[in-house]
């Protein structure tokens, strides 16, 4: 009968004085391993913010108006209204969402040329006890929001799920962000939430006593999108003349800090 190969003896690691560094015997060898770096690459941008005050009396008022006109949805039930956000009375939350849609467009997005997202739909959805928010994108969409009306930060999550097929499957005992099929925040009253529309997510069923109320939206880009030299050029919303743009492109940064082949 065939001997099994010997398997490797596993290295044993120590605990070090120094808290990023790591010593491993093996044998009765000892080395000392510098603690390594993981970077993250390609992240998708979740961002959160808070209003900070509380609603005011005319906002909380059409907010329980619109309540008493609702269509059922899967799992609770949303505004007839599909533009709440236009109405006058929310005038004060349309320019806290717009100013952190232009925060996110300028520090993340960072676009060269002139390109601005703005608001197209925005709805209020009530959840009732025992109630649930489906899982769901935003199509025709670029970027997504949520501001919570009223929430409980203690029972109230919103949950995101990893878009796309996964090639091996390996269980695990200690979830991260990048083992993780899906992570959940808490939510509070006046939490915003800022996503790419793509970005799958739900919330799950509500244990609160309390309807939880939430105004989601959606946006678009109007402006000067993609370049002319590399055939992606794009022009919504205002005319622009495009020959002030040309002449910039070739100069454009093709990359990020690291670099790579364009």
């Amino acid at each position: 009968m065939a001997k099994k190969p010997k398997q490797p003896e596993p290295d044993m690691i120590i605990s070090s004085d120094k808290p990023d560094d790591y010593i491993v015997q093996k044998n009765s060898t000892i080395t000392m391993y510098p603690e390594p770096t993981t970077n993250q690459l390609f992240p998708t941008p979740v961002v959160f913010s808070k209003l900070p005050r509380k609603y005011t009396d005319e906002e909380v008022a059409f907010v329980q108006k619109c309540a008493n006109n609702v269509t059922k949805n899967t799992g609770n039930t949303t505004s007839v209204d599909r533009y709440v956000l236009n109405d006058p009375a929310l005038s004060g939350l349309r320019s806290f969402v717009q100013f952190y849609i232009n925060h996110y467009m300028t520090s993340i997005e960072a676009p060269y040329n002139p390109v601005e997202a703005y608001v197209t739909q925005s709805w209020l959805n009530y959840t009732q006890p025992g109630e649930f928010h489906h899982k769901h994108e935003h199509p025709n969409s670029y970027l997504s929001g949520v501001l919570y009306i009223n929430a409980d930060p203690q029972k109230d999550k919103i949950y995101f799920y990893k878009n796309g097929y996964k090639r091996i499957s390996l269980p695990t005992n200690n979830f991260n962000q990048f083992n993780s099929e899906s992570w959940w925040f808490t939510v509070g009253t006046c939490d915003l939430v800022l996503f790419p529309s793509y970005l799958t997510h739900m919330v799950e069923q509500t244990e609160s006593k309390d309807t939880r109320i939430s105004l989601s939206f959606n946006t678009f880009l109007k402006g000067y999108i993609g370049e002319e030299n590399s055939l992606t050029s794009l022009h919504t919303g205002e005319p622009v003349d495009t020959a002030q743009y040309r002449k910039f492109e070739m100069d454009k940064p093709r990359d990020g800090a690291g670099g790579s082949v364009y």
